[in-house]
């Protein structure tokens, strides 16, 4: 029989045969050089000196890559881009590595006997976002560049987001500016060997993290705000593929400030004490965005900015829904997404709220600022609520699950996407939010509304780092202050749990009928969202594209028990070679016929399809209850 070893001996015996594991040396911050002075060759370079404590013995150093990157709600840290990674002493000696088993984002290095230092060095891939990671990856052009920081360091294992920092230096090019909102140092910006050269003072991993850096060859800042006592400094940085490209059109700028004072009398407090909105105006980076604590980060073409009417769709919601999340999102954070570092898993359940109500917040702004008119709000709502109406995939998976699930969502289906669902917790969010305005002034005679709510939830006394906490029960509870109804029973129905179809009850609270029509919705080609083409979705349940290929089904539609199935192509409608006109004209005469009669090719074989349907044109319609004003013009009102 063997005797047991006694814990504490085990211990030791296993300190002495086993490299230690080392921490940080506390208070010294991490020192990262990031060299981007030759993006031609398609990737740029840092180098992380990191402090270890100094140890009598080998010592292993657990260092990670940034998994979870705030934004992106998912773990999708683009560690597959780094295309080499060199860890060496404070002699330049190489030191061995390797994975930690199970995850990819984490490597362990073993350390010499009194080391007080390694250095870590990074190249990284730019222009290839993976999926996850497009909003916070690095992209470079010819003269103009963005830089997420989150791509280009690691850090070691035990650090704190906010009370642990780092130091940073940025290499450009000659003649490159560049902004962000990381605090510059006073004694920087010289040449060093034809480059230019940032220094930045230390800040802590979770701002660093959360600062872009936007650089490039023509660059120009415009004041959106100087500094009153209801809105703190703002400043829009401009960087274009050419000095044309810079000189934005005053109209939009115009809008751009009355962006950030609509806001202000929304918000009623910054969690900022200045605000970067970084806008590259580009053809030659892709259309990109994400939000920020103290900046924004925005690449759109020159096409889009030249002056308001050319201003449509994404293009325009990009800046202020990137913007409204400076206080949704990053100061107000649910409780699920806070974390001390970028590897521990965040629950994402909450993002009809993160994302949801920014998405109606942004949309409220634009309205309210002047960049979209009411009829255009009208337009949007009527895409959403029809959108809605047509997700069968409600019949499996909750709104509340597609932000539980974001991150394997993000990436579109080319078939039956609406039956697996994609992060339906924006728009439907926003519908959502949309319905709990309608609700709070009905409930209150038009006293309280939306903008109540945003004073309360997101007050601050002063500027602010870190974020502020919630979860589900703050958010009913402040709702429930604000005006008493069942709100923890409207939160239940409408994001936590399945349904057979979607309820448009708001069309009705803010004062609109949406309901079935012969003749189809008027819908400008530009709105956000607007499919437009052969979408008979709402007739036989089937969009087809212009050479009559089947693009969707809707479940249990016509098309659906007729057997038409997404990649089917239509050769014939009756009698007659397809078009779109021919089936247009089939489905109105079906009021007589009673069915739809098809020829169907899937490449290999030609078959017949008979649809039984018998109603004719039939098509949803989003209109006015009367000419009085609504509810809907009441919330859009600019103040």
């Amino acid at each position: 029989m063997l005797k047991r070893i006694p814990e504490k001996f085990l211990c030791l015996l296993l300190g002495l045969l086993l490299p230690s594991v080392c921490e940080i040396r506390a208070g010294e911050p991490m020192q990262v050089e990031i060299d981007c002075t030759r993006p031609q060759r398609g990737f740029i370079e840092s180098t992380c000196v990191i402090p270890v404590t100094k140890m009598d013995t080998v010592q292993t150093v657990p260092l990670w890559y940034p998994k979870w990157v705030p934004g992106s709600h998912g773990p999708g840290g683009p560690i597959a881009n780094v295309a080499g990674m060199t860890i060496t002493g404070p002699r330049g000696e190489t030191l061995n590595w390797v994975r930690t088993g199970g995850e990819v984002y984490r490597i362990e290095v073993d350390v010499p006997a009194g080391v007080a230092t390694i250095s870590v060095n990074l190249r990284y891939i730019i222009n290839q976002p993976t999926t996850t990671s497009f909003g916070h990856d690095c992209f470079f052009a010819k003269s103009i560049g963005v830089v997420s920081p989150s791509c280009l360091i690691v850090y070691p294992d035990g650090v704190d987001a906010d009370d642990d920092t780092v130091s940073v230096s940025l290499m450009l090019p000659a003649k490159w500016k560049s902004a962000t909102a990381l605090p510059v140092a006073e004694d920087q910006g010289e040449m060093v060997n034809e480059w230019e050269s940032v220094q930045y003072q230390p800040t802590s991993y979770r701002v660093l993290l959360d600062s872009p850096i936007m650089a490039g060859l023509h660059y120009q800042s415009l004041p959106l705000a100087e500094g009153s006592e209801i809105t703190p400094p703002h400043t829009l940085h401009l960087f274009g593929d050419s000095e044309q490209e810079i000189q934005l059109n005053g109209e939009v700028v115009a809008k751009y400030r009355e962006m950030v004072r609509q806001t202000s009398l929304l918000m009623g407090s910054h969690p900022f004490d200045r605000f970067d909105i970084l806008l590259g105006i580009s053809s030659q980076l892709p259309k990109n965005g994400l939000e920020h604590s103290r900046s924004t980060f925005n690449v759109l073409p020159a096409s889009s900015l030249r002056n308001l009417g050319t201003l449509k769709g994404w293009d325009r919601l990009l800046v202020p829904h990137e913007y409204l999340h400076a206080w949704c999102g990053k100061y107000r954070r649910p409780q699920g997404m806070i974390k001390t570092d970028f590897h521990t898993a965040k629950d994402t359940e909450l993002l009809w709220v993160y994302e949801g109500l920014t998405q109606y917040l942004g949309e409220l702004i634009e309205a309210r600022s002047g960049l979209m008119s009411k009829e255009e709000f009208e337009a949007r709502l009527f895409v959403e609520l029809r959108n809605a109406t047509h997700q069968d995939g409600r019949q499996w998976r909750t709104l509340a699950d597609t932000g539980a699930a974001s991150h394997i969502l993000r990436a579109g289906s080319d078939r039956w996407g609406e039956l697996r669902r994609s992060q339906d917790y924006y728009m439907e969010g926003m519908l959502f939010w949309l319905e709990v305005d309608a609700r709070l002034r009905s409930l209150t005679d038009d006293k309280i509304s939306i903008d109540e709510f945003c004073h309360r939830f997101f007050h601050v006394d002063e500027p602010v780092v870190s974020p502020k906490g919630y979860g589900r029960a703050e958010i009913i509870s402040l709702l429930n202050n604000l005006a008493e109804y069942d709100w923890d029973g409207l939160i239940n129905r409408r994001i936590e749990s399945i349904q057979d179809r979607y309820n448009p009850e708001v069309a009705a609270l803010l004062g609109y009928r949406f309901d079935f029509d012969e003749a189809k919705q008027d819908v400008p080609k530009e709105t956000f969202r607007f499919r437009g083409g052969a979408d008979f979705l709402d007739s036989i349940g089937v969009v087809v594209s212009r050479d009559g290929v089947v693009t969707r089904v809707k479940l249990e539609s016509p098309a659906d028990r007729g057997g038409l199935v997404p990649g089917d192509k239509i050769l014939t409608v009756g009698k007659k070679l397809w078009s779109f006109e021919n089936l247009e004209q089939a489905i109105i005469k079906s009021k007589d016929s009673k069915q739809i009669d098809l020829s169907i090719t899937d490449d290999d074989n030609v078959r017949d399809v008979s649809l039984e349907y018998g109603e004719g044109a039939r098509y949803y319609r989003l209109s006015r209850e009367s000419e009085t004003e609504t509810v809907l013009d009441r919330i859009l009102q600019a103040k």
